[in-house]
């Protein structure tokens, strides 16, 4: 399955030089963790971010935002965001900023393994 190479050089542009944070393969696409909890990730043309729950909330009432339901029995704060959305520099900037600082305060989440990908 392909995803949008685009966005993912955007948002490798936006993370570099953050140590803290580890790129991987996953579910079809690729996604960025912090202490092995998915912060953002790709699938298909969209972007897909943890923010805190109560964002979602608000952030799914807008079209072209929805919970992203294809992981498993995890579905708490995960959202997808469409490309027309995303496409806005400034906007994909803030969803970066928000899911980044989000899955910081998050405890580590040792079963996941955390290679980075190529």
């Amino acid at each position: 399955m392909r995803y949008n190479q685009k966005l993912e050089d955007k948002i490798d542009h936006h993370f570099i030089g953050r140590e803290d944070i580890v790129k991987k393969k996953q579910m079809g696409g690729v996604g960025w963790l912090i202490q092995g909890n998915m912060c953002c990730g790709i699938y298909e043309d969209l972007l897909v971010i943890r923010v805190d729950p109560t964002l979602a909330d608000t952030l799914t009432e807008k079209p072209d935002i929805r919970i992203f339901d294809n992981r498993k029995g995890e579905q708490d704060s995960i959202i997808s965001i469409a490309q027309n959305i995303y496409s806005h520099s400034r906007a994909l900037h803030k969803f970066l900023d928000h899911c980044f600082d989000y899955t910081a305060t998050l405890p580590p989440n040792n079963s996941a393994q955390q290679p980075s990908a190529s």
